[in-house]
């Protein structure tokens, strides 16, 4: 079994198992399997799906298009293990499911093929945003203060001791 890992982007970190024989979309509307936090994304990027030893991914006429080891491609392609997946400004890797996420990210840190400057801007992100939450909110945008624009959602929970202080 494969997992996709990301290792850079506002995902970076997170990791996506890919079922046999289940289709996977991946693009910025929340209605995808994986919800990628990345402007450049098309709301409906591409899709992905394992069967045995075979990964397809198809970009589905994405705007800004889709690139598989910085080639871009159009309609469908094979993946192997160790391919990287971009999206934009994210990078998903193809790994086998039991490697630890954690050890793929740090091996991809120090890569030379990361922009420095991207990455840290990336996870200097949250430090330079704002957003409001009122107590009936489950998902506001974040905004960022450089530009204003907004980058994604935040989901806001509250604990049961704060629901029963309420009452």
């Amino acid at each position: 079994m494969y997992k996709l890992v990301c290792i850079s982007g506002m995902n970076k970190g997170q990791e996506y198992g890919l079922p046999d024989g289940q289709e996977l979309t991946l693009g910025r509307s929340e209605k995808n399997s994986i919800c990628v936090f990345d402007k450049k994304s098309s709301r409906h990027h591409c899709r992905i799906l394992a069967r045995g030893d075979d990964v397809l991914l198809e970009d589905l006429n994405s705007t800004n298009g889709l690139r598989v080891n910085e080639e871009y491609i159009k309609g469908t392609v094979r993946l192997k293990s160790g391919d990287q997946l971009g999206i934009g400004q994210t990078i998903f890797l193809l790994a086998d499911a039991s490697v630890p996420a954690s050890m793929i990210v740090t091996q991809f840190e120090a890569s030379p093929t990361l922009d420095p400057a991207n990455q840290k801007k990336y996870e200097n992100l949250l430090q330079k945003t704002t957003f409001q939450a009122t107590k009936t909110t489950a998902l506001r945008r974040i905004k960022t203060e450089e530009r204003g624009r907004e980058t994604g959602f935040l989901s806001f929970f509250t604990t049961k001791e704060e629901n029963d202080n309420e009452k």
